[in-house]
């Protein structure tokens, strides 16, 4: 998996809404693409079937108020769409796209060209697998105090 795809995706869940925002997450992760160098670029690339864990465990601070809230997310799939275009991109227009962008090898995806277009008629979408290891973690500190 490359650098610039973590950071992007980093970049991405930071100014994402709530996890308990459900239906706002899920239209942002449609109206919003992995942020590139190229904003402009007729190919942008989206987070599909977002994958989220939530857990609570004891602080390692030593006290036993306190707890980490832990939120992890995957993106099950990423979304090549060809920008306001109906059509597929060229295959070597996405070969370069996928290498020049994302420093991702397209002859080790799967990508599967989908016939129903990018949300709200964004544009042709092919999407594969996420690269392992692609995710996010945010941790926040919790202090309950324990009524007796």
């Amino acid at each position: 998996m490359s650098e610039q795809l973590q950071q992007a995706y980093n970049a991405l869940m930071v100014k994402a809404p709530g996890a308990a925002f459900q239906k706002a997450r899920a239209l942002y992760l449609n109206k919003y693409p992995l942020p590139q160098a190229d904003g402009s670029a007729p190919l942008r690339l989206y987070v599909c079937d977002e994958q989220l864990e939530e857990s609570i465990q004891p602080a390692n601070d030593g006290d036993p108020n306190h707890r980490l809230a832990i939120l992890r997310s995957r993106p099950g799939q990423l979304a090549v769409v060809h920008w306001q275009h109906p059509d597929a991109p060229e295959p070597e227009q996405l070969r370069r796209y996928l290498q020049d962008t994302w420093s991702l090898n397209p002859d080790e995806l799967e990508i599967e060209v989908l016939s129903t277009p990018w949300f709200r008629e964004g544009g042709h979408q092919s999407r594969f697998a996420a690269p392992t290891g692609l995710g996010w973690q945010q941790q926040t500190l919790l202090t309950l105090k324990e009524e007796k």
